[in-house]
């Protein structure tokens, strides 16, 4: 046993290690399986073999400190940190209390994961007379960190180290004592597991087929046995089991060893297979690692005969608006949507999706097929908008006219969108003194509206001007300068303003500079 410390003064912050001295076999591609670990090892002969590290203090610096003097920081090796941590009173510091936050960072360049642990503190803190000073006075916290956190191998961790000292009496204060840490090796090692690649296993009723073997390749790089579970994703149609169809159970493996198992599989009792054919990944889960990849096999079965009686389930509708069609503020059928939403039946699958937009003059239904459960609506006109979706199954089951009627935002046969309000015609208006009306007062969403000011026409002893200024609002919201949309552009000696990208109601004020005038 290898005991680090971590000095606090003149005393130690103490890490203690436990490290095996052995030679380590990395294998980088521990999670894809056995069989691509015997095919590298088998086959090309070639394993790297890397330097052993160390877990080792990387970093220490003084965060942040109240009544702590900022011009000292601390100095550390791989192995030991000297805080030289004084608490002293700031002349015309408001801060009542003491405070130092020390940033660490540990850095584990060793093939095998630590476990951190906090151990006992018990300082002694004396006063400026070198008298011992109450220790209930001091606490030490720790942020970013908690006992029984994992450092990985070859990864880095950092947290703080919060010491607060809260005396009953201003004064210089130092700190001694020993804050012990500890960093316990994890048990290091892995169970790899392979299925042959490729394979087909025939659980065809028709042919007699009850139940099909399969050879699983485990390795247990642990020096000590292990118990794992071998596990099929799909069991709701599926199960691993024994020779004899009964559960298999756990299995244990011997240390530093390698095994060939046969394991079984059969259909799960009143399972329905809407399919064929299914793909399944064969899985270990052990104490250590929930979950080790065995590779994928394809299983036969006789697809059942099912009439799917229950429509499609469709949740989350929701709309987006786009912009208008067209430019042509009068024509009324420019607005386009998006609906998205999320449908699913689990038996025979959707085969088409039904969209109905409802406002104030009735309702429009369009269909799709398409599997992204997106439609894209056009030629719709301004106005209050609902919009619900149902599917139909490939049995041709679907919603009825009840479930569309009484149709909510939550998720059933038919699901409803909120009801909004959509607009892609915007009038324009100018107010202000001295200027002429515009020409042009609608544009379309999402399309950009060009106009040029005019101040009023000069008479007789006055003259009128352009502002240099104008004021914007698109939506009820003054909009600034620039050439993105939702921003607008304007010409004070020429009068040319562009509003780019409109998606509201547009009100400029510009107010013209009359001159001249006065008695002859």
């Amino acid at each position: 046993m290898k005991r680090k410390t971590i000095k606090s003064n003149d005393k130690a912050i103490n890490i203690n290690v436990v490290m095996s001295t052995l030679l380590v076999v990395v294998l980088s591609f521990i999670s894809v399986g056995y069989a691509i670990y015997n095919q590298r090892l088998g086959i090309n002969g070639n394993v790297g073999v890397l330097t052993q590290g160390n877990i080792a203090i990387t970093n220490v610096v003084l965060k942040s400190s109240k009544n702590v003097p900022d011009d000292v920081n601390p100095t550390f090796t791989d192995n030991s940190i000297d805080f030289d941590l004084t608490f002293e009173k700031e002349e015309g510091s408001t801060e009542t209390d003491y405070q130092a936050i020390y940033t660490v960072t540990i850095t584990n360049n060793t093939f095998y994961d630590f476990d951190f642990n906090v151990m006992n503190f018990t300082p002694t803190i004396y006063d400026s007379n070198g008298n011992p000073t109450d220790p209930s006075f001091l606490s030490v916290s720790y942020d970013g960190i908690s006992l029984g956190d994992v450092i990985p191998a070859g990864e880095e961790v950092t947290f703080d180290v919060i010491f607060d000292f809260t005396p009953n009496t201003d004064d210089t204060y130092t700190m001694e004592g020993d804050l012990n840490t500890d960093l316990d090796e994890k048990p290091h090692g892995n169970l790899l597991g392979s299925i042959p690649d490729n394979q087909t296993l025939d659980l065809r009723e028709s042919l007699g087929n009850d139940i099909v073997s399969l050879s699983l390749s485990v390795i247990n790089s642990y020096q000590s046995s292990r118990s794992f579970t071998v596990n099929i994703t799909d069991t709701a149609h599926f199960k691993i089991v024994n020779a004899s169809g009964n559960d298999l159970g756990s299995i244990t493996i011997d240390g530093g060893s390698s095994e060939v198992y046969q394991i079984y599989i059969k259909r799960v009792d009143d399972a329905i297979f809407a399919s064929s054919e299914f793909t399944n990944n064969i899985y270990l889960s052990y104490v250590d690692n929930s979950y080790v990849d065995c590779g994928s096999v394809t299983i036969l079965v006789d697809e059942d005969e099912i009439e799917d009686t229950t429509p499609p389930i469709i949740s989350n509708v929701s709309v987006s608006i786009n912009n208008a069609t067209s430019n042509d503020t009068t024509n009324n059928s420019v607005g386009s949507v998006t609906v998205t939403w999320n449908g699913e039946d689990s038996e025979s699958g959707v085969k088409k999706y039904y969209v109905i937009a409802t406002n104030g003059s009735g309702s429009n239904t369009y269909e799709t097929t398409d599997s992204s459960r997106t439609l894209t609506i056009t030629g719709l006109t301004d106005g209050d908008y609902t919009f619900k979706v149902y599917g139909e199954n490939n049995h041709g089951y679907k919603a009825s006219d009840s479930d569309i009627n009484n149709a909510t935002t939550a998720s059933g046969y038919c699901s409803s969108s909120t009801s909004s309000n959509y607009d892609w015609h915007f009038e324009v208006t100018l107010t202000g003194q001295y200027m002429r009306t515009l020409n042009d007062t609608a544009v379309n969403r999402g399309y950009d509206y060009t106009t040029t000011l005019q101040a009023q026409a000069n008479a007789g002893l006055y003259t009128y001007t352009l502002p240099n200024t104008i004021t914007v609002r698109m939506g009820g919201t003054t909009i600034s300068t620039g050439t993105t949309a939702g921003k607008y552009t304007y010409a004070n000696n020429s009068g040319n303003l562009t509003v780019y990208g409109v998606t509201g109601n547009i009100a400029i004020t510009a107010n013209a500079t009359r001159s001249g005038g006065g008695c002859g």
